[in-house]
């Protein structure tokens, strides 16, 4: 066959691929626009890894050291500052594995050639994100119980719902979460640099959720050989059923679905428990009262919606794209799908740099202290006494009110 025939046959296969019509002609216009397609994702990835999502991470993990500054401070300390602090910490770590897996790669191509790098992605990265992930996630769901407690069980409030429960709670979870993520510590291995070669199975470029590294690590033995050998590769396990199996059916349905619809569930919930308290309520109070309640619903509402629907809205969008990634199934267009996961990756670093941001629009109280660790005294002291005026009428009713609202 000559080289013209196998181009053609090549250009053939990628239409039949994408989707296209194999009557057309096989132009250099359907080349270049077949070409141009088939380059999509991994453009996208290009742009969503090495340029925003740094961009996000390092303000994120600016915004998740201050939280965990402001939620130690004196007046901010509870269970649910606890909880909160947790989460930042995890939160900062994914921000952090993620520059260092998967941005630094396509800023320095050359690093999966080094075997310190490839010990590091084997043994600490790789396995380090999907720790950070899992804890973040459930210290999301450790929140959300607490705050259920102090809404709907105001007598038990006081028993379940203080910071040495709150510490035993995170590590429980830390602990939990380290022996469920172990067999992402058997998913690499590393491998020792011959003098030359062809390349092992492995590409960098896709490390963030398991399924993405095997499909492109075979297109790229596929296409090239390279006198390199990458410092790291797939284990048996990872590509055989087992790591399949745990990667699709532990980490994605149990250890992320399972949190989301607690989430979910548990919040709405709070916010129905909070509008029957505040009706229920309403005729023991004066006009100011009720409306000062009213507001306190409000931050309340707000609070809950906007902190804990963002985290089901980034969480729930990675997952649903990943497992049609993962199990590519019949009928669904792999083109768009692949495409629309090189942005929906990304959700997780969206989730885990806009908490900040978050409790600043929502949260007075933490509007405050941040004023003060910024030097604001004289106005943080006027500020101040206008949220605890306005949150004061609805503390005397309910414990979980005042302790939501302080956020």
């Amino acid at each position: 066959m000559s080289m013209t025939e196998e181009a053609t046959t090549a250009v053939g296969t990628i239409t039949t691929t994408l989707g296209l019509s194999t009557a057309a002609p096989l132009g250099d216009e359907v080349t270049d626009h077949v070409t141009q397609k088939a380059t999509l994702p991994d453009e996208l990835n290009f742009i969503m890894l090495a340029v925003v999502a740094p961009i996000i991470c390092f303000i994120g993990m600016a915004g998740n050291l201050l939280s965990i500054i402001i939620w130690n401070r004196p007046k901010m300390r509870s269970s649910t500052g606890r909880y909160l602090t947790g989460q930042a910490v995890a939160d900062f770590a994914v921000l952090m594995f993620f520059v260092l897996l998967d941005t630094a790669q396509y800023w320095n191509p050359d690093l999966k050639y080094s075997y310190a790098y490839g010990f590091f992605f084997c043994y600490i990265g790789y396995p380090g994100i999907f720790f950070a992930v899992v804890c973040s996630i459930w210290f999301t769901v450790g929140v959300t119980i607490d705050r259920y407690i102090l809404v709907c069980w105001i007598t038990k409030a006081k028993q379940y719902c203080n910071e040495k429960r709150a510490n035993f709670g995170l590590i429980l979870i830390t602990l939990n979460a380290f022996i469920i993520n172990f067999p992402h510590y058997l998913s690499f291995t590393t491998v020792e640099q011959p003098s030359g070669g062809n390349s092992h199975d492995g590409n960098a470029n896709n490390t963030m959720f398991a399924g993405t590294t095997n499909s492109s690590m075979q297109s790229d033995n596929a296409v090239t050989a390279v006198s390199k050998v990458m410092s790291f590769e797939p284990t048996d396990f990872y590509k055989g059923a087992p790591g399949k199996f745990y990667e699709f059916w532990i980490h994605c349905m149990i250890l992320v679905l399972i949190p989301w619809f607690t989430v979910f569930s548990m919040n709405i919930m709070i916010i129905r428990a909070i509008r029957r308290s505040n009706k229920k309520n309403a005729g023991k109070k004066t006009s100011s009262s009720v409306r000062h309640s009213k507001q306190s619903e409000n931050q309340i509402t707000r609070l809950l919606l906007v902190v804990t629907f963002t985290f089901l809205f980034f969480i729930g969008m990675q997952c649903v794209i990943q497992c049609m990634f993962m199990r590519e199934p019949s009928g669904f267009n792999m083109f768009l799908v692949k495409s629309s996961f090189a942005i929906a990756r990304c959700g997780i670093v969206f989730n885990s740099s806009l908490n900040f941001f978050l409790y600043c629009l929502t949260g007075r109280r933490f509007r405050v202290e941040l004023l003060k660790v910024l030097g604001r005294k004289v106005k943080d002291e006027q500020v101040s006494s206008l949220a605890d005026r306005s949150t004061g009428s609805s503390s005397r009713h309910t414990t979980s009110t005042t302790s939501t609202s302080g956020m």
